[in-house]
């Protein structure tokens, strides 16, 4: 029977990779879309991906979708975001079936 050893596929939780802008960064006010990868694809159902301003309002545009050439990689739209905090939720679901969730935060100044 085959094992993890001897390369029998092992379905794990998906991780974030890396984050546009990064967790803790800086933004321009002009970014156009908030970005995630994963170290692995995810499947469609359930994925979100929402830009929160310090007031607690969405900002983003409610359009999260899977990158169709790379299945690791979602991305909402925003228009031009005034100085302040931000924060970043999202989730999704992993190979394995199992959601995965979190947040992240970055900032936007005035240059």
């Amino acid at each position: 029977m085959p094992n993890a050893a001897n390369g029998r596929l092992r379905l794990a939780h998906a991780i974030i990779v890396r984050t546009s802008p990064e967790k803790g960064g800086v933004a321009p006010q002009n970014i156009g879309k908030v970005e995630v990868w994963y170290d692995a694809g995810i499947r469609s159902e359930f994925v979100a991906l929402a830009v929160i301003n310090a007031a607690g309002d969405r900002v983003d545009k409610h359009d999260a979708a899977i990158d169709l050439l790379d299945p690791a990689h979602v991305s909402t739209s925003v228009d031009t975001l005034t100085p302040g905090e931000y924060t970043v939720r999202y989730r999704a679901i992993s190979a394995d079936g199992h959601q995965v969730s979190g947040a992240w935060v970055f900032e936007v100044n005035e240059h």
